[in-house]
């Protein structure tokens, strides 16, 4: 009896030892099992939380609302991870809004970025047993959109006042009466230029700075061109301009009146006002230093001898882009026929990226917008004739120019060495890949009828450059940026061109 009783309480100790072991088993499993789905959702969140930090940055731009960013990413969750709470955003604004700090978001220079937060209740099974039914998760992640650098490089040859006077005899296509850069210039009159720095203001706008910064670069200089003790122009009047450097003063209203004022004040290149004396029968040349003495180079002419009553003296002419005489071993000044220096003006619009003293931001979209209304026919401005790379060769017409962009490419140093060569290696540079390039993605526009109608050599020329700058130069590869060519017959295509630039480049995560 006794013996039976000890049997019976060993017994029931073994099961009170398995039901201990028991439990502690399905803890372990429990855990094993309700860690791993804890880990699982925990990178599922994460995930997710990184893609929706992509889609609330994709809204961070000009006039953006707060709400924007977090219904964004909201929605974004909501459609992958059905259980999620406490979504909320954060940028650089909202800290400094709040009082706050935030050396990520707040980042030296500012970038367009967004940070993302949200929570998912996870629900567990095996540990239920021991009371643990559920658990918050949270993650976090910071999204940002392309912040964006631009250079705009704005023609400024004598072609950007052809349209002035829609009623001028001498057509579309050369300088005429009314047309005179000295007459528009003053009035802001000048056509095709004042309609394309209005849309050129009118995309400035679009940029939300000081995340965005935008440089202004003109293709000639924006001092009129003065007589030279030697009765020659000063050749430098027609070397790019950089108008306003890509910087950010970090006032974003500050910012955009300064592109703004600079896009307002661009004026075509201006040849030397031409001074004339009425002598009783003609309007002739002032004999004056100021005006080149006997005008050797004959940019100013004396008008016929025919009898003129009109006390005021007419139009000045001067050499026009056909440069169409040449005297003896002097030909005309072509500070005017020759003021398309495309290569100085992307070399240029590339410097700006690597400026030491300008924040150069890697991570930024780099772009140049480049509007051209005909072909690369100058360069850099020196003392002889003509200025720049001009070939003597090339002097008879089309002047300074290759018959035709598959003409061969000469190396920089070779006495046939073109403007259209230079600018071509130029094109190269800004687009090619580091560390020999700049990987600059370039959107180019041609502008007007000579540019697929050139009067001038192959009368596809200018177009033809146009497409190499933004679609093959720099090659192929990693590191490099291709953008887009536009072909505008007259300056009403611009907005939706500078439209549509504007959304390839805000659709850009990063550089």
């Amino acid at each position: 009896m006794i013996r039976k009783l000890f049997q019976n309480k060993s017994r029931g100790q073994a099961i009170a030892l398995v039901a201990v072991a028991f439990a502690g088993l399905v803890a372990m499993v429990g855990l094993m099992t309700d860690g791993g789905i804890l880990l699982i959702a925990n990178a599922r969140l994460q995930r997710g939380v990184d893609a929706a930090s992509i889609a609330a940055a994709e809204q961070f731009r000009k006039y953006y609302n707060p709400d924007d960013l977090t219904n964004a990413a909201q929605e974004f969750l909501q459609l992958n991870q059905s259980d999620v709470f406490n979504v909320s955003t954060q940028t650089c604004d909202s800290v400094e809004a709040q009082g706050g700090t935030d050396p990520v978001l707040c980042a030296t220079p500012l970038r367009k970025l967004v940070r993302v937060t949200a929570s998912e209740h996870v629900n567990f099974g095996f540990l239920r047993i021991i009371g643990i039914d559920s658990y918050d998760i949270t993650a976090s992640s910071v999204g940002e959109a392309a912040s964006m650098d631009l250079i705009m490089v704005i023609d400024t040859s004598i072609s950007m006042t052809f349209d002035t006077n829609p009623s001028d005899p001498s057509g579309p296509n050369q300088i005429g009466i009314g047309e005179s850069p000295i007459d528009c210039n003053p009035t802001n009159t000048c056509e095709p230029m004042a309609d394309v720095k209005a849309v050129a203001e009118a995309f400035a706008t679009n940029l939300f700075y000081p995340y965005d910064r935008m440089g202004i670069i003109t293709l000639t200089s924006q001092t009129p061109c003065v007589w030279s003790g030697q009765g020659d122009y000063l050749t430098n009047c027609r070397d790019p301009e950089v108008l306003y450097q890509l910087q950010s003063s970090g006032n974003g209203d500050t910012d955009q009146t300064n592109v703004e004022n600079a896009l307002a004040g661009i004026k075509v290149i201006q040849p030397p006002q031409c001074v004339y004396d009425w002598n009783g029968s003609k309007w002739i040349l002032s004999p004056g230093p100021d005006q080149g003495g006997n005008n050797p180079l004959g940019v100013c002419l004396d008008y016929p001898p025919t009898a003129n009553t009109n006390p005021a003296p007419p139009n000045p002419p001067f050499v026009s882009e056909n440069c169409p005489e040449f005297q003896d071993s002097s030909p005309n000044d072509p500070t005017t026929c020759t003021s398309t220096n495309a290569g100085g003006a992307l070399l240029e619009a590339g410097n700006e990226f690597v400026d030491p003293n300008i924040e150069v931001r890697k991570d930024s979209f780099w772009g140049v917008i480049m509007i051209l209304s005909g072909s690369p026919n100058a360069s850099f401005g020196d003392q002889n004739h003509p200025a720049g790379y001009c070939p003597q060769n090339t002097w008879g017409g089309p002047f300074c120019l290759q018959p035709s962009l598959s003409s061969p490419r000469y190396a920089n140093g070779n006495s046939n060495y073109t403007s259209l060569d230079y600018a071509r290696d130029m094109a190269d540079w800004v687009a090619g890949a580091a560390p020999t390039g700049q990987g600059v993605s370039v959107f180019t526009i041609g502008l007007g009828n000579k540019v697929e109608n050139s009067s001038q050599g192959n009368p596809t020329e200018p177009e033809d450059f146009l497409k190499y700058a933004a679609l093959t130069a720099g090659g192929s590869g990693s590191g490099v940026n291709h953008g887009n060519y536009y072909y505008a017959p007259d300056p009403s295509y611009l907005t939706p061109i500078l439209n549509d630039i504007y959304q390839n480049i805000t659709t850009r995560i990063a550089k």
